[in-house]
């Protein structure tokens, strides 16, 4: 009973969030990186605590064809190491420190080094969280990664629990056409210019979308350009968004999903105005 019970309150919680069509969601920008190592257990496991809804990463390819979760192509940034993830295997990578270069007084001091943060595959994460939803980002533009990502979504059953992002058209419309259109994606850098096109020359009623969500920058949002999206049935996220002013005006346009690297800022701003 204790199984069945978890599998029906894991499922009512995938209803709520998605059923919500114009609550605004809390996506963890590679947890709650703005405080802790991006993309490690630490960061998701405190965005989670401060109430995201949703855990944003981004994939790459390791040399032994392993998704590795990371923002960059190579580790400098969070390792301290130049070389590329796909140059090495998942041991070597799994050797390193993930929490080395993070600080939060430029330098000073470094609070996670040496405490055992490592890189995390996409498979742990799944088993990690396994009720959990995800923004899962594509980085390089690569067919092979969407493969690799379509049979780790499918092998962990998460389906229904996964949006999938690209900057790239040969890498989302590859996933697309091997998905067949069972995970939800969000647009291209391409077809987003398509779309603001179409809005902007007034043609924007014959633009049709091939995508579910549209992830903007926070610069370029208006309420028109966020309704063009959400009356054709796309819901509108907005990137990256952490400073409370900026988090309560995406609040009053209306949009589906707030990324940000804070997640209990969105959620006290959300708190602030009832939707918490």
């Amino acid at each position: 009973m204790n199984s069945i019970f978890k599998t029906f309150v894991g499922a009512a919680f995938l209803m709520m969030v998605y059923s919500q069509v114009w609550a605004t969601h809390i996506l963890a920008h590679r947890g709650a990186s703005g405080e802790f190592p991006q993309s490690t257990a630490l960061a998701f496991d405190v965005a989670l605590e401060q109430g995201a809804d949703i855990l944003e990463l981004d994939v790459h390819l390791s040399k032994d064809q392993n998704i590795i979760i990371n923002h960059d192509a190579d580790l400098e940034k969070n390792a301290g190491v130049l070389d590329k993830i796909e140059d090495l295997t998942l041991g070597e990578i799994k050797a390193l420190d993930a929490g080395y270069q993070f600080t939060l007084d430029n330098g000073n001091s470094y609070p996670y080094r040496n405490q055992g943060h490592t890189f995390l595959t996409l498979n742990e994460l799944f088993e990690r969280y396994p009720n959990t939803i995800f923004n899962i980002e594509i980085k390089p533009n690569n067919k092979v990664l969407s493969e690799k990502l379509w049979q780790v979504i499918v092998d962990y059953r998460m389906e229904k629990q996964v949006t999938v992002a690209s900057q790239h058209r040969k890498a989302m419309i590859h996933f697309r056409d091997i998905s067949g259109g069972e995970i939800r994606t969000s647009a291209t850098i391409g077809e987003l210019i398509e779309a603001s096109l179409a809005w902007s020359s007034g043609f924007g009623w014959a633009f049709k979308p091939d995508f579910d969500v549209a992830q903007l920058p926070y610069s370029i949002t208006t309420k028109p350009y966020v309704r063009f999206f959400q009356n054709k049935g796309v819901a509108v996220d907005i990137w990256t968004v952490n400073d409370m002013k900026d988090i309560e005006r995406c609040i009053s346009l209306g949009v589906d999903g707030i990324i940000g690297d804070y997640p209990d800022r969105i959620f006290q701003a959300l708190e602030n105005v009832g939707e918490r």
